[in-house]
């Protein structure tokens, strides 16, 4: 009898073990958030996936100084207006031209530390503004885009296949000045390369002085409207890398951020979360999305 006993609690114990190394053992797909989440943000339940296609990130380098850079965001804007929302447009304001004055009427700072790492990692302001990157692909051998290409470069880049699909949803919190972003990534084949994810807040009409050779000397426009303009980054200078093991296809990963916007010279209204997703081995983009804050 007592053998019979200890080979009960015998089998019982290796039962135990087979089912503690099973739980251990987590099959695909699954959804992971690899960041921690801010306890103000508790991630929504996301619709299903319905049409989704690549979208063109473009990044516009400007500067409110650059009496050309008007006629690059004009390009930007006729391409948004051609293309609707497969275009997600940024502008960054960087480098001399961005570097506000003293006294008169570029005294306001557009400048942001997010914008000027990127700026220095591509050397865009170093050949002059303006300039782009289309999707962080490269034409004619450089990533760094005249505007005059841009159309070109677009066209070319329409209509490839999406690999991943990004989702947002922010939840703006009226009584405080604070929202939640929360962004879901969605593979949609078996990537095997090192991603890196990047998020900021942007805003549009923005009116500030800009100079422009559109209007006659002294170039001043005391009233532009700015539109696109990067003004804060929510994960870093160049974003965090994705685990590489969480990127089979059907995998999805949520990134949930909180960011607080009191003593921010922002208007809520016209603010937008732009993310994207790149390859760390030659940056190419491979999906971007925006959506309006509030």
């Amino acid at each position: 009898m007592k053998n019979i006993i200890q080979n009960i609690f015998l089998l019982l114990g290796l039962s135990l073990i087979v089912i503690i190394v099973s739980c251990d053992k987590i099959e695909g797909p699954y959804t992971e958030n690899t960041e921690v989440i801010p306890l103000q943000c508790p991630v929504p339940e996301f619709p299903a996936l319905q049409n989704v296609y690549k979208k063109i990130l473009m990044e516009d380098f400007t500067g409110h100084t650059c009496i050309n850079c008007p006629t690059a965001h004009n390009i930007l804007n006729n391409l948004i207006s051609t293309y609707g929302d497969t275009i997600v447009g940024i502008a960054l304001h960087v480098g001399f031209f961005a570097a506000p004055n003293s006294s008169g009427l570029y005294t306001y700072d557009f400048r942001t530390d997010e914008g000027t790492a990127i700026d220095q990692a591509f050397h865009v302001s170093d050949v002059g503004l303006p300039q782009g990157m289309i999707s962080r692909t490269q034409y004619n051998g450089s990533y760094i885009i005249a505007p005059f290409s841009w159309s070109t470069v677009v066209q070319s880049l329409i209509g490839q296949q999406p690999k991943l699909a990004l989702q947002i949803i922010n939840n703006y919190n009226e009584t405080d000045s604070s929202f939640c972003a929360h962004i879901k990534l969605t593979f949609l084949e078996n990537i095997t390369d090192t991603l890196m994810f990047f998020c900021c807040l942007a805003e549009d009409s923005i009116i500030k002085p800009q100079m422009s050779l559109t209007v006659p000397s002294p170039y001043n426009i005391p009233a532009y409207n700015h539109m696109h303009v990067f003004r804060d980054g929510l994960n870093g200078n160049l974003g965090v890398t994705i685990d590489p093991t969480k990127t089979d296809k059907d995998s999805s990963i949520v990134k949930s951020y909180f960011y607080n916007l009191k003593q921010k010279d922002f208007k809520h209204k016209n603010l937008k979360i732009v993310a994207f997703v790149y390859k760390s081995s030659n940056n190419e983009v491979l999906q971007a999305e925006d959506e309006k804050v509030k």
